[in-house]
């Protein structure tokens, strides 16, 4: 892909196709941008700026930017946060989840010519995994099923099943949860109780630690959107 960067590597084409046709793309699952200054220059303004996308995935990540001025001849104040938005794959409702700027601006600087690096920088953050485990592991909605060399050495069995993220239940011969919190289970298959995603299953026998994607703080504009 040919992409072409601003001043603060935003992204503003790629392969001649507009940022902003691409952020129409996700409009649903965006806030809107607006702007409201009064006569003395005091408001509130949001802006959005795309920083990359994966036509693949269907998903992008997005800088939510507000802006605003309390006082006449005051400080223009500015508020970030990077969110990965996009469609969930069953029911095509939009999501918006926020992640670490500083994982999406580092990806950017290693690789500023891939518009999907920041993609799989912001879900490497999410999820806490390596490139290959990213690869390599199987998502329903914000959790990824990871393979596992081997088993978790301590560990407290909790049941054939259990239930993560609040509505993400794992079904498996044996589920365990190691000292740091983590979820392992064993051949697992993974089922949505809203039905919003289709159930996963392991792709082979063995082992896989069960990752919930973390969310960064967001302001306001810019919060969680979908499960």
């Amino acid at each position: 892909m040919n992409i072409k960067r601003g001043r603060f590597d935003q992204i503003e084409t790629v392969d001649s196709k507009p940022a902003t046709s691409i952020l129409d793309h996700f409009k649903a699952a965006l806030p809107e941008r607006f702007v409201m200054f009064d006569n003395a220059c005091r408001g509130d303004a949001l802006n959005l700026d795309l920083y990359g996308v994966d036509p693949e995935q269907d998903v992008a990540v997005v800088q939510v930017r507000h802006s605003f001025r309390r006082y006449r001849n005051g400080f223009l104040n500015q508020h970030k946060t990077y969110v990965l938005c996009g469609f969930n794959e069953l029911t095509k409702q939009p999501f918006r989840h926020p992640v670490g700027a500083a994982a999406v601006r580092g990806s950017i600087r290693r690789d500023p010519d891939d518009p999907a690096a920041s993609v799989r920088a912001a879900q490497r953050w999410m999820w806490e995994v390596t490139e290959r485990q990213l690869a390599n592991g199987i998502r329903q909605g914000d959790v990824l099923l990871v393979p596992e060399r081997g088993q978790p050495k301590v560990a407290k069995e909790i049941g054939p099943q259990h239930t993560v993220g609040q509505s993400h239940e794992i079904r498996a011969s044996r589920v365990v949860v190691t000292i740091d919190g983590r979820v392992w289970a064993y051949s697992p298959s993974v089922w949505h109780a809203k039905n919003q995603h289709d159930p996963i299953f392991a792709d082979h026998e063995g082992w896989h630690s069960v990752r919930v994607a973390r969310e960064e703080m967001a302001w306001n504009f810019s919060v969680r959107l979908g499960d």
